[in-house]
């Protein structure tokens, strides 16, 4: 991780990748890809969702990692011109918690598709911050198109 840090989405304009809006976005960014690995970076905030006691939240982590893969998927789309579809959440296994992320510190996500059949993907993501390993799982997607 930490191969991409100049930001290609950032700010507001990652709403026309996904569509969640406030104050349900845990993506403030996209970095691009790097040998397969699509990297996003969100900085959780006091008062916000899943936010408790200077932490972001297991359930936030998790939130974040199917916004990063909705990004990569937003972003691809819409770099064809194609309507972008929604997606959902199907399952989410072999989760790891290492370390509960600060507010305020920068959570660096790097993405990789593992398989495709169709409609639903299976996606790895490995979230770091400050370079330290903070969780990682996978991610069973459908889309709806």
């Amino acid at each position: 991780m930490g191969v991409l840090k100049k930001a290609i989405v950032t700010g507001s304009d990652i709403l026309d990748f996904i569509p969640q809006r406030k104050p349900f976005v845990f993506v403030h960014s996209y970095y691009g890809e790097d040998k397969g690995v699509f990297y996003t970076g969100y900085i959780p905030e006091n008062g916000t969702l899943f936010t408790e006691d200077g932490h972001f939240a297991e359930t936030g982590i998790i939130e974040h990692m199917a916004q990063s893969a909705a990004v990569i998927v937003g972003y691809g789309y819409k770099s064809k011109g194609e309507n972008i579809p929604v997606g959902f959440i199907g399952a989410v296994s072999k989760f790891e918690l290492y370390t509960m992320p600060l507010v305020g510190e920068e959570l660096y996500t790097g993405t990789r598709i593992m398989a495709k059949f169709g409609d639903i993907s299976l996606v790895e993501c490995t979230i770091s911050s400050n370079d330290v390993k903070v969780a990682s799982g996978e991610l069973k997607i459908f889309l709806q198109k």
